[in-house]
């Protein structure tokens, strides 16, 4: 029997950890391009959702049945954290050596951490120099996690049979998933601020190109906004968050988007107004890097109108995210489960970023 060797280097797994899904995507890279070798993905129960022990248990359970019935090759992945777990700042530290930022950083976020320094990994990003500082300062983007937390992720994915080879953030992801559209020297100029709005968080992230320079992790989310239409309509956040879906669609509802708006407004005035405040303080940073655009992704993109809304009171064109552009379609063997390709995918930037990111150069 023919064996049929296939080029090009394979990536290992992207394994998303989110709140309302499990989601693990792998790839292979070959001249510049990628193509996909599979896809597989696990809804996470209404009633676990809110209790991270509980998705530790399902996700476990979950992932060992996706990986023998969704065709990946191999077992070496790369573990998104949640970014629930993950807490993210900016410092501004004097322009010093690189082999003496990470003591710079340390010093600069004690007592700023939501957990002791002492029982946390905390990891940092040079975003770049800051505008107008005459003392030569530096923009920090420093991450960290409860040690805890990360252990308890690690043991999960080894226990459900995963070989874990790196560990990444949300954020980090979502810009290493559109990297290969950005490659160009002009595109280190491109400002683009990428919105991934999610059930228990969102991830505002701003990119020169393919260099992430300010991220940060907002709490106000979709679970906000559909337990106010919940509460105003009295209905369940899961029918809250289906006429989201259906009004966004076209779809003929006895609720008016004028009525849903009425009741999640003041969520939506929050988040809007948090996510000015983080263009206001890039702006401060950067100012010569006007953003060009946003790109909307995460399960909240589905709701077309609350992305057109967001990207109105921001005042910057938008569009939704597709993860999969210029990708290739699943190996023979390989498997897309639950993707329609004819449609932009915004839910799986993570998961795609996770495995694709291991493949760019540093």
């Amino acid at each position: 029997m023919a064996v049929k060797m296939v080029k090009g280097k394979l990536l290992p797994i992207g394994l998303d950890l989110g709140t309302t899904a499990v989601r693990l995507a792998q790839f292979r890279q070959h001249e510049g391009s990628y193509g996909m070798i599979a896809t597989a993905s696990a809804d996470i129960p209404a009633e676990k959702q809110a209790d991270f022990r509980a998705r530790l248990d399902f996700y476990g359970s979950a992932i060992k049945g996706l990986l023998s019935a969704g065709g990946f090759v191999g077992r070496e992945c790369v573990l998104g954290l949640p970014a629930e777990a993950t807490f993210v700042q900016h410092v501004k530290i004097a322009r010093t050596a690189p082999e003496q930022v990470e003591a710079a950083v340390l010093q600069e976020v004690q007592g700023k951490l939501p957990f002791p320094a002492t029982s946390a990994e905390i990891r940092h990003i040079v975003a770049g120099e800051v505008a107008g500082e005459g003392d030569g300062r530096q923009e920090v983007i420093v991450v960290a996690a409860a040690r805890e937390t990360v252990m308890a992720c690690l043991a999960m994915a080894h226990k459900a049979g995963l070989d874990v080879s790196g560990v990444n953030i949300e954020s980090c992801a979502i810009v290493q998933c559109f990297a290969r559209l950005f490659k160009r020297s002009s595109d280190a100029n491109r400002a683009i601020l990428y919105l991934d709005i999610g059930q228990s968080s969102t991830q505002a992230v701003l990119a020169h190109g393919n260099r992430i320079v300010f991220a940060r992790n907002l709490m106000v989310a979709g679970r906000q906004l559909d337990a106010a239409l919940a509460e105003g309509l009295k209905i369940s956040p899961q029918q809250a968050w289906q006429l989201r879906c259906d009004v966004a669609a076209g779809k003929e509802t006895q609720v008016s988007p004028q009525e849903i708006d009425q009741h999640v407004g003041g969520v939506l005035n929050e988040m809007t107004d948090e996510l000015t405040q983080c263009l206001r303080y890039y702006e401060s940073v950067f100012r010569n890097q006007g953003v060009e655009r946003a790109i909307f992704l995460g399960g909240q993109a589905m709701d077309k109108r609350l992305c057109q809304l967001i990207a109105q009171r921001l005042n910057v064109p938008a569009q939704i995210g597709d993860p999969l552009v210029r990708i290739g379609s699943a190996a023979a063997g390989g498997s897309d489960l639950g993707i329609d390709r004819r449609e932009p995918q915004p839910r799986w930037a993570v998961a795609v970023g996770l495995s694709l990111g291991s493949g760019q150069a540093a």
